[in-house]
């Protein structure tokens, strides 16, 4: 496989990434309208926010073939990561 494939490869496993995560936000936001706890809220939040996160660096490739806005998307994607996991951990531990 050369470069090519596999960067296409990875964009389309984000694609694919994004619309799971979409699913999955999907059906634990429904959860959370018949208990109301506000923890899979914030659950939800950080969910949102780590699915964004994963699949942000191979949806900006899709869109723009300048390397220097695709290296400084793979930091930022990170940054948000991080931040999802932290609401996540948040939610979790907040109980």
């Amino acid at each position: 496989m050369n470069g090519l494939q596999i960067e296409t490869m990875q964009q389309m496993l984000a694609i694919v990434t994004l619309f799971l995560g979409a699913l999955l936000i999907g059906v634990i936001y429904n959860a959370y309208r018949i208990v109301r706890q506000p923890t899979l809220l914030l659950f939800v939040y950080g969910l949102f926010t780590l699915v964004v996160g994963i699949t942000f660096a191979d949806i900006v490739s899709i869109f723009t073939p300048d390397a220097f806005i695709i290296a400084w998307s793979a930091v930022f994607s990170r940054i948000v990561v991080i931040l999802g996991l932290c609401v996540m951990a948040y939610g979790i531990l907040r109980g």
